[in-house]
């Protein structure tokens, strides 16, 4: 079929799909694309008239095509592309800058083949990171329970003293209480990612958070003989005012984890704009470059051992996330290792 006739026919419907769409002969000839598939393979200047083999490196493609466009039979392959390059190629060459496409090849009339592409990895990666989130909350969970069990059952033999009992039923009670902890944040998160926790703005000032926070935060400062100093600007701020409670505290606690013994925390307020900042600064162990920009993730922890000891249920900083997204802010960090942090809350006064 002549190229004008292709143009007449298919032009105007493979512009309006969605999906990148290469029309192509029985010799694998790109005859016709749309400029969705341009868009998505941005390594080849002008696709029409190019082998297919020469846009999509690699046999999977090639092999697929060829059963397509003589056995006239559909196939559908999920790859990893980089700049051309398909399959293994793309994981060794894009070095985590690979894409996932989803390449869905079809027969069409007079022995012609139809490609429709499309960009997967979003929806990989989300994927991934469900079944990490799955398997995270499955070890943080087991860790506190194992304990309760095994100190459970020890508690059944009738030899034990007083002492011993009492020592082990306060284990079970650490444990109890931190799986408490976990189970309350992981109802936030999902609260939060839903939003279904009502978003009732009220007038407040940052004076009064910080009087909230101060009153949560206290007793694990006390713990370590740290000082948390608070240096409100005394300003008027429209929010959801226990949500940023909840945010400056967890930021607070989260300093004071990472932070040795008779160190200071400093909480201060700074308006920029219409912003309100509020930057929690910490003389603590600092963070690594390459751990910064994993830290809000659930779970993540740059001190797993630490962490652990002190209580925490790797869901902090990830909340912190979610309520400045709520509050349309932004969460920022700075930090060097054996220096020090600054976490800074930023939201609008308004």
């Amino acid at each position: 079929m002549p190229k004008s006739d292709l143009e007449k026919r298919y032009s105007g419907l493979i512009e309006a799909m969605d999906e990148g769409v290469l029309i192509i002969s029985r010799k694998q000839k790109i005859l016709l694309s749309n400029r969705k598939a341009a868009t998505l393979l941005p390594w080849v200047q002008g696709l029409d008239g190019k082998e297919l083999r020469d846009v999509i490196t690699g046999p999977v493609i090639v092999d697929a095509a060829k059963a397509v466009l003589e056995e006239r039979k559909k196939e559908r392959i999920t790859t990893p592309v980089y700049e051309g390059y398909s399959g293994d190629e793309a994981f060794i060459k894009g070095r985590g800058r690979e894409r996932t496409y989803r390449f869905t090849l079809s027969p069409l009339e007079e022995k012609l083949g139809v490609v429709s592409i499309i960009d997967m990895t979003k929806v990989e990666r989300l994927s991934l990171v469900r079944q990490d989130f799955v398997s995270n909350v499955s070890h943080e969970l087991k860790t506190p329970l194992t304990a309760i069990t095994g100190f459970a059952e020890t508690l059944t033999d009738e030899t034990l003293t007083m002492e011993e009992i009492r020592g082990f039923s306060r284990i079970i009670l650490k444990n109890s209480s931190h799986m408490q902890r976990i189970i309350s944040d992981l109802l936030l998160l999902t609260s939060l990612d839903r939003a279904e926790i009502g978003h009732v703005m009220t007038n407040t000032t940052d004076s009064r958070i910080f009087q909230e926070v101060r009153s949560y935060t206290q007793h694990k400062a006390n713990a370590k003989d740290i000082e948390v100093l608070f240096y409100p600007a005394d300003q008027e701020v429209t929010c959801h005012e226990s949500l940023i409670v909840q945010a400056v505290a967890n930021l607070v606690l989260n300093a004071v984890a990472y932070s040795a013994e008779r160190t200071h925390v400093e909480v201060r307020t700074r308006i920029h704009g219409d912003m309100m900042e509020i930057s929690v600064t910490d003389e603590g162990v600092g963070i690594s470059k390459e751990d910064i920009p994993r830290i809000f993730e659930r779970f993540y922890r740059v001190d797993k051992a630490r962490s652990r000891e002190s209580g925490g249920t790797g869901l902090g900083l990830s909340i912190v996330r979610h309520i400045a997204i709520i509050h349309s802010g932004t969460i920022k960090v700075s930090s060097k290792p054996g220096k020090g942090s600054v976490f800074t809350l930023s939201i609008p006064l308004s």
